[in-house]
């Protein structure tokens, strides 16, 4: 029997004092450039075919959709700024790429045969329908990483990078 890591299933943003930050908004941009003024497309699945309206807003911390906890998908490297229910800066970076924060810059769909998949870097966890998966269960080398067995047909495999 090999171990589990218990993770969240969605990320959660805190304000300024750590509560869970409550109405908030948040702005996913081009990388290196301001989020609010360089917006790029966010997606509410991670097959990136169901686009989110941004800002996202917060309930208890959860990024939300149409009022559920949520996690939000982008195709690319991003910045990103977090703002409070009053619009004041609770977070703000840049270049969002390297802090596997919950927002994947790289996913991939399993078809039950394909055993290795191609990343952009290192992951640092790597889920298959949100559950995290033991670094005993795969390998990476050479830009991809290669599976023990092949995640099961239209699984959603997302690579926190």
């Amino acid at each position: 029997m090999s171990a589990l890591s218990i993770q969240p299933t969605f990320p959660i943003f805190t304000d300024i004092d750590g509560q869970p930050l409550e109405d908030g908004y948040i702005f996913i941009g081009a990388a290196n450039l301001n989020p609010q003024t360089n917006p790029i497309i966010v997606y509410q699945n991670a097959a990136l075919t169901t686009v989110a309206v941004q800002p996202i807003r917060t309930r208890g911390g959860y990024p939300v959709f149409s009022g559920t906890p949520a996690r939000f998908y982008v195709a690319s490297d991003y910045s990103i700024q977090v703002l409070d229910s009053k619009g004041s800066v609770v977070y703000t970076s840049l270049n969002d790429n390297l802090s596997g924060n919950g927002f994947l810059p790289s996913n991939a769909t399993g078809d039950g045969t394909q055993t290795i998949f191609a990343v952009s870097s290192v992951p640092k966890a790597i889920f298959i329908n949100g559950v995290y998966q033991n670094q005993n269960t795969y390998t990476v080398a050479s830009g991809s990483v290669t599976f023990s067995e092949a995640p099961p047909a239209t699984s959603v495999i997302e690579f926190l990078i």
